[in-house]
């Protein structure tokens, strides 16, 4: 049998969904709130792609979630989480957190992490959120954060969040999904996490894909079909790769 060619699509940064209230900056990758393409509604698992940027003292206050995984991952400053099930936390660069929304759960995420941590700057944060359907409905919310090592970064792709991977930084309730991130210095490759479902974030930088060419800042790819594509740095960059089954 011959293997079929895998099919892929390039998101430019500017070709995002863009939403912008006073303090706060969201780039979306896909049909999100007011923003709605039906060409456009999520890709295999995941259900939301947002990258935000907030300036210091603005966030989101108390909102509900149910029955979605949530990632987060911090590019530049800190991020206050705080959540009804009485877990709270930092985030910061080198950080991965995961909540699991469950039959339900209201949280709270600003960039005011100096009100429990003085030593915190007063800086803008920017970070990546993604939201992936869980296996299965239900089940008590569940709370998980864990620092990845930079040298792993700048060595291998690192499973941040996984529902199968067992040295994953985090578990997620989604056998067939992982969260995928790497460090490229520039020169440097790597070979794209093979599934069915790649959607490959570049949160800095630029990296040539073979085959498909170039990709910046905030550009994403996403790829149906295994592929064993390489990656490599054009400058230093930061990527993130959710491969979903």
């Amino acid at each position: 049998m011959t293997r079929s060619s895998p099919v892929s699509r390039i998101q430019r940064a500017g070709e995002r969904f863009l939403t912008e209230v006073e303090g706060i900056t969201t780039r979306h990758a896909f049909s999100f709130g007011q923003h709605y393409d039906p060409s456009n509604i999520g890709f295999g698992r995941l259900l939301a792609h947002n990258e935000e940027s907030l300036l210091s003292g603005r966030g989101f206050d108390d909102h509900p979630h149910r029955d979605t995984e949530i990632v987060t991952w911090v590019l530049s400053g800190s991020l206050l989480h705080e959540d009804s099930t009485g877990e709270s936390g930092i985030v910061y660069p080198g950080l991965v957190q995961r909540l699991s929304a469950g039959s339900g759960v209201v949280h709270a995420e600003r960039n005011d992490a100096y009100r429990v941590d003085r030593a915190s700057p007063r800086v803008p944060v920017r970070f990546v959120q993604s939201w992936i359907r869980p296996d299965a409905p239900g089940g008590a919310p569940s709370y998980a954060q864990r620092d990845i090592e930079p040298a792993a970064l700048a060595t291998d792709w690192v499973p941040a969040a996984s529902g199968s991977e067992r040295d994953a930084a985090v578990s997620i309730g989604a056998a067939t999904s992982t969260l995928w991130i790497t460090r490229l210095a520039a020169g440097a490759t790597r070979v794209l996490p093979e599934a069915a479902y790649v959607h490959l974030f570049v949160a800095s930088g630029e990296i040539l894909v073979e085959g498909v060419g170039v990709l910046g800042e905030g550009d994403t790819l996403r790829v149906v079909g295994p592929a064993a594509l390489r990656v490599t740095g054009r400058q230093p960059s930061e990527l993130l790769a959710w491969g979903m089954g």
